[in-house]
């Protein structure tokens, strides 16, 4: 039986996830703002220069301040112009009170009834960030659970300036660790410091292993940059945020949606809220 489970762990170990880059379109793009037309043409402006790749989009549309009064009505709109990425400002129509510890109830519902990716500028609608001295050369991907996360890879890579640096970054929490540890503790028939050892060696080791494998893959099939790998342990918020702040991060990718709960995922929540500066894109 222990010879049995010995391979059964090896073949597992020898499993690896593959991951194909998939050139995702960006051919429509929606402006969503509480100002004129005018201003959403001035974002727009301002995004092409940030975001080069954007130039190949065909179709840009704008939902202003007068197409829409509540969270139903920017919906329907949104279900009507069918575009490939929204482009939008935290606290839309919240210039008496802005909320420090959210989005805003338009961006929130939006990022969270929609599959569209979220493209939010830094700043808020009241008071916006400028793009027009900045162009994106550093993406950064941040997940807890990076095998699996293509589509954020793909995104990351595909807004990326060319000749630009990507991050692909997974941080395994120290809160969950040290949870299943002390468990493990209390359990006498196993060896708790080996435990602790491997446990943490293989978590790490199989992030690393996927990352290795998607930059492979993007440098021979992705689009032209420098691809850096980023894998540790540690608390989430502060080791992503230290993390943006050192490689100078321009845009920050990540996954909105989690399966278990209707809210925005948590570590993304969390840091939309607080890099109000970073241009983000949430999937």
């Amino acid at each position: 039986m222990d010879q049995i489970d010995e391979f059964e762990s090896m073949f597992k170990r020898a499993e690896r996830e593959p991951f194909t880059f998939a050139d995702i379109p960006v051919n429509s793009i929606a402006v969503i703002t509480d100002g004129s037309q005018g201003d959403a043409e001035t974002v727009q402006q301002s995004l092409l220069h940030f975001l080069p790749r954007l130039a190949s989009a065909t179709q840009w549309r704008y939902i202003t301040g007068g197409d829409f009064a509540n969270v139903g009505e920017l919906l329907r709109r949104v279900d009507e112009v069918q575009t490939d990425l929204i482009v939008t400002y935290r606290h839309l129509q919240e210039e008496s009170l802005v909320p420090r510890h959210s989005l805003g109830v338009f961006v929130d519902v939006l990022t969270q009834t929609t599959m569209i990716p979220v493209l939010l500028l830094p700043g808020t609608a009241a008071e916006p960030i400028s793009l027009a001295e900045r162009t994106c050369r550093r993406v950064m991907v941040v997940t807890d659970h990076i095998s699996g996360d293509s589509r954020l890879i793909d995104y990351g890579a595909r807004m990326c300036t060319a000749g630009g640096t990507v991050w692909l970054c997974h941080v395994e929490d120290d809160a969950v660790f040290a949870r299943y540890m002390d468990a493990i503790e209390k359990i006498p028939e196993i060896d708790s410091e080996q435990a602790r050892q491997l446990i943490e060696s293989q978590l790490l080791k199989d992030a690393q292993d996927f990352i290795e494998t998607c930059i492979a893959e993007l440098r021979e099939s992705g689009p032209q940059a420098t691809y850096h790998a980023q894998v540790g342990r540690g608390h989430h918020l502060r080791e992503y945020r230290q993390l943006i702040s050192s490689h100078e991060i321009d845009l920050l990718v990540a996954n909105t949606k989690d399966e278990d709960q209707m809210a925005m995922h948590g570590i993304t929540y969390s840091l939309s809220v607080e890099l109000t500066d970073v241009v983000q894109l949430l999937l």
